[in-house]
């Protein structure tokens, strides 16, 4: 019998599994001694690095859906770098990175640079912790990234819609145990795979509504993207009732049917901007279009404007799913699932889905 079919036919148990899984989850966030263990690890690798920069967490221990093994992402600014004096010198990362492995004490084992992915990170194990850790130097864009899914799972979307979490949790346990998650399709693209999708139902609003509310305060520039949307959530709170009474389970099943698509996913652009199916043969113009008869959204699109060429390679492809990055509007977040990985996550979403 294939593996998703026994996970997913019996609700009962499988809904029994990520309630349990919550519950160990929330049991992690409280715990002070995980606490300590971060700050100490954060605390090695700034004494080690002789102070000259800070550590940032990001990823799932930041946005709080981390097992007690799950990795750490980190993120190293080297001195004034977070808002992307770097990002772009792939040479200096890498030069940091090696900077990095001559400074680490015994503390650190099994220091190994990959320098193959998107961004160059080194991979390590932080002994006095037991916590296995990625680091990178690039920007501090991921750091922002995460506080805004940690901003739509806990400050908002937890409080007013508890599906939300239920759901990217349940198709994180469906993704790990498929074998999905890897360097090159994370958990992060995961969440935003869940994001978007809710949009569709009206569950979470699109980023046009973080960028109405957040239009007044003052532009905040990570890698020359406007980032304003990750801060003063504390004091806002959007006023959105859910058009959806679909249940946890059916939400789930309408996730992985959603993704069954394949003529959709092949032609357009998952724009989270707006929440909407952009046709990928037009979208930049299509998108330009659409945010001007919006509203005056200048800054948040300035850059946009300027990456014709780019937007154009990352989008318009017929061979892969394309999901509009949130805050570096011009990258797709998703770029793994081209050619023979789309067509397995097609594939299994529609199993998935008949399994349910």
């Amino acid at each position: 019998m294939d593996h998703f079919h026994e996970l997913l036919r019996d609700k009962s148990k499988f809904c029994h599994q990520i309630e349990c899984l919550i519950s160990s989850i929330d049991q992690i966030n409280n715990d002070p001694v995980i606490k300590e263990r971060l700050d100490k690890l954060k605390n090695s690798i700034e004494n080690c690095m002789e102070n000259s920069g800070r550590v940032y967490i990001f990823g799932s221990r930041m946005y709080g859906i981390a097992n007690d093994d799950s990795d750490v992402d980190l993120y190293f600014d080297a001195g004034d770098c977070f808002s992307g004096k770097i990002a772009d010198d792939y040479t200096r990362q890498l030069q940091l990175l090696n900077l990095f492995v001559k400074a680490m004490n015994k503390e650190f084992i099994g220091l190994k640079i990959i320098a193959e992915t998107r961004v160059p990170i080194v991979r390590f194990t932080h002994n006095p912790t037991n916590l296995n850790c990625d680091l990178h130097f690039r920007s501090g864009l991921s750091v922002l990234n995460s506080e805004l899914i940690k901003y739509y799972n806990y400050e908002f979307y937890l409080t007013m819609d508890e599906r939300v979490r239920w759901v990217v949790i349940a198709v994180k346990h469906w993704a790990v145990s498929l074998k999905l998650l890897s360097d090159n399709f994370s958990t992060y693209s995961l969440i935003w795979l869940v994001l978007y999708f809710m949009m569709q139902y009206k569950v979470v609003p699109p980023i046009i509504e973080l960028w109405r509310i957040h239009h007044r305060h003052v532009p905040n520039y990570i890698e020359g993207w406007d980032t304003r949307i990750c801060f003063n959530n504390d004091q806002l709170k959007l006023k959105m009732c859910s058009k959806s009474n679909l249940s946890k389970w059916e939400l789930l099943r309408n996730f992985f049917q959603f993704y069954s698509d394949s003529i959709t996913l092949r032609n357009y652009v998952l724009c989270t901007v707006f929440g909407e199916l952009l046709p990928k043969k037009t979208f930049y113009s299509t998108f330009i279009t659409k945010v001007h008869a919006t509203g005056n959204y200048q800054c948040q699109t300035e850059k946009f404007e300027k990456s014709e060429t780019l937007i154009n390679t990352n989008f318009g492809s017929f061979n892969r799913i394309e999901l509009q990055n949130p805050l570096k509007l011009c990258n797709n977040v998703i770029p793994w699932l081209s050619d023979k990985n789309m067509n397995l996550f097609i594939d299994l979403c529609t199993k998935s889905c008949n399994a349910m």
